[in-house]
């Protein structure tokens, strides 16, 4: 049956055994309608047929299958309301629940829609600059990994883990990538205006403090009477506290030095300052590009005197993850795709932050990225059981440091602060084979 340009009614479609249920159908005209399946994405554009037969909506339509195979697919959906359609305009939207199957693609599989997220444009805040352990997020943006879940996400680049942790309080981010120790300490003083981590990727501990090997700086107590360099809102110089106390360092002998992220090893090799405090993957290859050696540079690492931990972590306002439970869910999917493809794609996740950032050198950000994903994704647990497996232990252990370290009254739990109900499933979530 031919199309006509008759206004659109709307419609309840009912969900059936055998059968689609769309919800209700936005009002709009639609140029493209795109609905999900288990083995990609269906797209009904210009050449799609549309008829009502009786009780029943006809589709015919071409499937687009990884955006490399396609084939046709034609099914028929029972409606309760009869439904005029009119050729594609505008993009159709759904809203309310979708649910069950509509018969099988030629592709193998039901033809299934998505739930509409509740918030289809957000905001998110990295934890630091468009550097290789940042570039899961450009990453995910560029496969459009997160438009095939309904979202358009807005990634800024970020200046610390504090940095982050604010901007996502204060409303102008919806998600951010920040520190566990950082949030953990935000949620003990804020009560009230906590944070919930929904996505932990970094199950390393990335904190160092890295001197030249020229100023005889090999231990923790050497820190004592030192320049120590670092931006206000380091997630390393957040959890300094709680290696100080692990150590033995006297704070008070400490005299901290704050410049911008970029200025940070450049202060260092100068001379500027003593040690700089950071994470691993930042640090070493910045340092590296200025022409020093990692043999001439003493590391020490906070996880090799009695403090242990994560590095960051996906965070909402709980208020925020709450009222939007599909929007964080279609976020973490799509992150977590994009977190295999990083390691199993290293040259993609490169392009993608040079395409932000033009003047990164490909040489030290695929270093940093090696770097990365030994040091603090592969770890043991993560080949066992996934990402974001955090271990409830460990994620306490953090916690009571970070509340003994600073003197913090308020009771903070493994539960109150992290969730896994966002999660893909573990099968999703296992690493693929690493090859360096």
């Amino acid at each position: 049956m031919k199309t006509t340009k008759t206004p659109t009614t709307y419609a309840n479609v009912a969900a059936d055994s055998n059968l689609i249920s769309f919800g209700r159908l936005c009002r709009s005209a639609i140029d493209h309608l795109r609905l999900s399946t288990n083995t990609g994405q269906c797209t009904i554009g210009k050449g799609g047929q549309f008829g009502v037969d009786g009780n029943n909506y006809r589709i015919s339509l071409t499937q687009t299958v990884n955006q490399s195979r396609t084939s046709n697919f034609n099914s028929r959906l029972k409606i309760q309301d009869v439904v005029t359609f009119y050729r594609l305009k505008s993009m159709m939207r759904f809203i309310g629940h979708v649910a069950c199957l509509a018969g099988t693609l030629a592709l193998g599989g039901p033809l299934v829609a998505h739930a509409q997220v509740e918030k289809p444009s957000i905001k998110f805040s990295q934890s630091w600059l468009f550097q290789a352990a940042q570039a899961m997020f450009p990453l995910a943006a560029d496969r459009g990994y997160w438009k095939a879940e309904g979202l358009d996400v807005s990634i800024d680049r970020g200046s610390g883990s504090t940095s982050a942790v604010q901007r996502v309080v204060s409303g102008t981010h919806d998600l951010g990538f920040a520190d566990v120790g950082t949030v953990v300490k935000w949620n003990a003083e804020n009560p009230g205006r906590e944070l919930l981590m929904v996505y932990v990727p970094e199950d390393g501990f990335p904190m160092v403090a890295v001197a030249l090997k020229s100023r005889n700086i090999a231990r923790p107590i050497d820190l004592e009477g030192k320049k120590i360099g670092a931006p206000s809102f380091d997630g390393a110089r957040q959890m300094f506290p709680p290696f100080a106390k692990a150590t033995g360092i006297n704070q008070e002998k400490i005299n901290w030095i704050t410049m911008d992220g970029n200025l940070r090893e450049t202060m260092l090799v100068r001379g500027e300052v003593d040690v700089i405090t950071g994470f691993i993957t930042s640090v070493i290859p910045s340092i590296e590009r200025l022409g020093v050696k990692a043999s001439d540079l003493n590391v020490i690492r906070y996880r090799d005197y009695k403090l242990d931990g994560f590095g960051n972590a996906i965070i909402g306002t709980r208020e925020f993850v709450n009222k939007h439970p599909r929007t964080v869910t279609a976020f973490v999917k799509g992150l977590n795709r994009a977190m295999k493809d990083l390691i199993t794609d290293p040259d993609a996740a490169i392009a993608s932050i040079r395409a932000r950032d033009p003047l990164i050198s490909t040489e030290t950000e695929s270093a940093r990225l090696r770097l990365y994903v030994k040091e603090l994704l592969l770890t043991d647990n993560v080949r066992r059981n996934g990402f974001s497996a955090v271990e409830p232990a460990k994620l306490d252990a953090t916690i009571a440091s970070v509340i003994d370290a600073y003197s913090l009254k308020t009771s903070v739990t493994g539960s109150s602060v992290y969730t896994d109900r966002f999660l893909p499933p573990r099968s999703d979530r296992l690493p693929p084979a690493y090859r360096e």
